[in-house]
């Protein structure tokens, strides 16, 4: 069946932003005193804040409440330093994606992060008339790697789950597309640990989708 739609991930999959965020985290961590490395934040990748929290609580040996962590992680994030898209974003990404909208597929941004910084990394890269369907993770009942997500944009874009493909990086992703029974494909990194190993193919950028899906 031909494909119809196509569903995005965000953080790692088209704005390299796993990288700010584990170096962010592991640089506010060691002020607090934080002896460990950094490869042991790195399961933090693909997760909600609740549950970025709860990973940092245990890697600081409980010195700091989850309140304070919150407190912390925000502060940093957002007032010391805040992600500027336009940098992070990967270089094939704007080129592609209006690419893709021009041959005509529907698009959706699914992410776990915070609605404001998906509508914020849309604006910064000028990308609003792309896609059709946007939705945080804190929008669902059940957070990824629940299929929720995906099975909502589905159902806004009225496409079945054989007529849409997911791309994706996380491990808790991958399993989000694939328990939504769609093909799932994951933008390779070898840098975080990630295991991706249940996509159905995994693609070093986005690029690639063209030239699988026929468009190029």
């Amino acid at each position: 069946m031909k494909i119809k739609a196509i569903l995005f991930d965000m953080d790692g999959t088209l704005v390299d932003s796993e990288r700010y965020y584990t170096d962010g985290t592991y640089r506010w961590m060691q002020r607090v005193g934080y002896k460990g490395s950094k490869e042991a934040i790195y399961p933090i990748i693909g997760t909600t804040l609740p549950m970025t929290y709860a990973i940092i609580h245990k890697l600081l040996d409980g010195r700091l409440s989850v309140e304070e962590i919150e407190k912390m992680n925000d502060y940093y994030f957002m007032k010391e330093d805040v992600i500027d898209y336009r940098e992070y974003i990967f270089p094939e990404v704007k080129g592609v994606i209006r690419s893709l909208r021009d041959k005509g597929y529907k698009m959706a941004l699914c992410s776990s992060s915070l609605k404001m910084d998906i509508l914020r990394f849309i604006k910064e890269n000028e990308l609003d008339d792309c896609f059709d369907f946007v939705i945080s993770g804190y929008e669902c009942n059940e957070s990824k790697p629940s299929p929720e997500i995906y099975l909502l944009a589905l159902s806004h874009l009225k496409v079945s789950n054989d007529e849409a493909v997911v791309v994706e990086d996380s491990t808790h992703g991958i399993e989000a597309g694939k328990r939504a029974h769609m093909y799932t494909f994951a933008r390779k990194d070898t840098r975080f640990n990630i295991d991706q190993s249940e996509a159905d193919i995994l693609i070093d950028d986005i690029g690639e989708l063209l030239n699988i899906l026929g468009e190029k």
